[in-house]
């Protein structure tokens, strides 16, 4: 199969099953909603050592958010439900709930239960008091500057991490510029985050180390920086000088498929020698996407 003259191997992506939830951010303006929700969901790029995937979400064509305030949905990604539900009061309860005039509520209709405002509203130290507002269930936290408002259960679901694509390109100049073209087309359809800065990775890694402290180090057999002759295992296609990959979290499959196949086709352009994915013969996920079957 190509695209644009691009060759699409013939493979697939290796993904799975992660736990996630989408909370609504607001604040009294637009730029408080957007500081909070981009330093909840800050060093949230791969669960290799952060403790989730997270990522400021596209906007649904007219999205209102429950107190009619300027706001974002984020999604946050985890292993399980534990891990996640860790991860949302430990950063909803050291980034959400200091920052100025912002109000937390659950984003999505169904999934199962997690009671962040009830742990969160332990904070208020007895003073915090359960009420309806905006006809939902919150919580509602006094602070220094008034109140901290969020809503007392927010729904956990089952959404696919770790979908992906590879981009070998014959120049770092020409992957780049493919990548950003990907991730940007990616990035503008909602139910998915691109957990990586700007949506692209430059250090795809392999799992395992021969530091038998690490879980994870460089994909090795795909670095041009590395001479053939001192890496027996060198994969590299020839005339490939550098190799991007996107990463994309989508709160379901076929989200994700069609993520893949938008990316894919706004990649393939000049410079490009080929299109690939990452898998690691069932290591890491349970949930296989092949290429082809994205693009039919």
């Amino acid at each position: 199969m190509e695209i644009n003259g691009v060759e699409i191997e013939s493979t697939h992506c290796e993904a799975f099953e992660m736990s996630f939830s989408r909370l609504v951010i607001t604040g009294r303006s637009g730029k408080w909603a957007r500081e909070a929700s981009a330093l909840a969901t800050g060093c949230a790029t791969s669960i290799i050592a952060c403790g989730c995937e997270a990522g400021i979400e596209a906007r649904l064509p007219g999205f209102t958010t429950p107190d009619g305030r300027p706001g974002d949905t984020a999604l946050f990604f985890a292993r399980t439900p534990e891990k996640l539900g860790a991860e949302l009061i430990k950063r909803a309860g050291q980034v959400l709930l200091p920052t100025p005039t912002v109000s937390v509520f659950n984003g999505l209709e169904s999934g199962e239960d997690f009671e962040l405002g009830t742990k969160l509203g332990l904070f208020g130290n007895g003073f915090q008091k359960e009420e309806k507002k905006h006809g939902r269930d919150c919580v509602s936290i006094p602070i220094t500057s008034g109140e901290f408002l969020v809503e007392k259960k927010v729904k956990l679901g089952k959404g696919v991490g770790g979908a992906n694509f590879w981009i070998f390109a014959a120049s770092q100049k020409a992957g780049l510029r493919s990548a950003e073209k990907a991730a940007e087309a990616i990035a503008a359809m909602p139910g998915l985050i691109l957990p990586f800065a700007g949506g692209v990775v430059g250090a795809a890694s392999r799992i395992g180390s021969k530091y038998p402290f690490l879980t994870a180090s460089t994909q090795e057999d795909y670095c041009s920086a590395i001479p053939a002759d001192k890496n027996p295992g060198r994969k590299l296609p020839k005339g490939v000088e550098a190799v991007f990959e996107i990463v994309i979290d989508a709160i379901n499959l076929d989200v994700a498929k069609k993520a893949i196949a938008v990316g894919i086709r706004a990649s393939c352009s000049g410079g490009v020698v080929k299109i690939g994915a990452a898998n690691f013969a069932g290591k890491l996920g349970e949930i296989n996407i092949p290429l082809h079957e994205t693009l039919a």
